[in-house]
């Protein structure tokens, strides 16, 4: 039976949702405050580079399709990024986001040099590392050294289920909102209001609703072709061993008859014994064919 696919009404929409995620964090202020609480910058003013930013060299090749896409006052790229359902490969996908950003941000034949300095954020609703911690920062260094590897990308993975709160409120206030969608608790930070305050608006604005309508859709019909897509795959794969096992078993029995009938063809020509050990049969075998059991 196929899958069945249902969109969540804009009115009911969380924060871990894409769509809501995209409309709360494209607000300038939010951003600002959210990125000031976890990396404890200052930012002056940021640039949206676009709306779920859509990256691919060609047609043949994996698109990356980047939840917030933004530069601020210094040049530095930031992507953040929600995510809902738990994913085995997310480290892969940061280091895949960062190729394709690279790419973007490096105009051809410029200095390496001149690369933006860029943070991807992955916010969680799950503990994707098992360590409890609110937030976990990707640090390299050289093996057996302290030395750090640094080549100006930074990787945050932010676990709304944390244990430790090992950030500052309006981070944990933030993530709060992303776990529970409880739009009633009294928040005390400016981020934490904010972001209530913007989910409550988009859930309310009519306009937005055909837009989100169009945009869910779309995310529905690709997960409905990748999901027929799998099954068509996964049914020729079976298909396929199927064929193999089947001719496995043919050649097998051919095997079988063949040496059945030259073991018969024989019958009162050579011994049992000679015969069985000019085919590699054991006497058994041979005498069971010539029906002298």
């Amino acid at each position: 039976m196929p899958k069945q696919y249902t969109i969540t009404p804009l009115s009911e929409l969380s924060l871990k949702s894409d769509f809501m995620f995209g409309q709360v964090m494209r607000s300038e202020e939010i951003c600002s405050l959210f990125l000031e609480a976890l990396l404890d910058v200052s930012i002056q003013r940021i640039e949206f580079l676009d709306r779920q930013k859509e990256m691919s060299d060609s047609y043949e090749y994996h698109g990356i399709r980047l939840d917030v896409y933004l530069k601020d006052e210094q040049g530095t790229v930031f992507n953040v990024e929600i995510q809902a359902d738990r994913k085995d490969d997310l480290p892969r996908r940061v280091r895949f986001y960062q190729s394709g950003i690279d790419r973007n941000e490096l105009p051809k034949s410029a200095d390496y040099a001149s690369l933006s300095e860029s943070y991807i954020i992955f916010v969680c609703d799950f503990d994707y590392f098992h360590i409890g911690k609110a937030v976990g920062e990707r640090i390299s260094f050289l093996k057996d050294t302290t030395v750090p590897y640094e080549d100006g990308s930074h990787v945050y993975f932010l676990n709304s289920r944390y244990t430790e709160a090992n950030a500052g409120k309006p981070i944990l206030e933030f993530l709060d909102l992303v776990r529970t969608n409880d739009l009633e608790q009294p928040y005390e930070t400016p981020l934490g209001q904010m972001a209530r305050e913007r989910i409550q608006e988009v859930r309310s604005d009519k306009a937005l609703e055909v837009s989100y309508m169009t945009y869910a859709q779309k995310m529905m019909d690709e997960r409905r072709v990748g999901y027929m897509d799998g099954l068509a795959e996964g049914r020729a794969e079976g298909m396929e061993k199927g064929m193999e096992k089947g001719m496995e078993k043919g050649m097998e029995k051919g095997i079988e008859e063949g040496l059945k009938k030259a073991v018969t063809a024989l019958k009162g020509i050579l011994d049992p014994v000679v015969i069985a050990e000019q085919f590699k049969m054991s006497l058994e075998q041979v005498m069971d064919i010539l029906g002298q059991k």
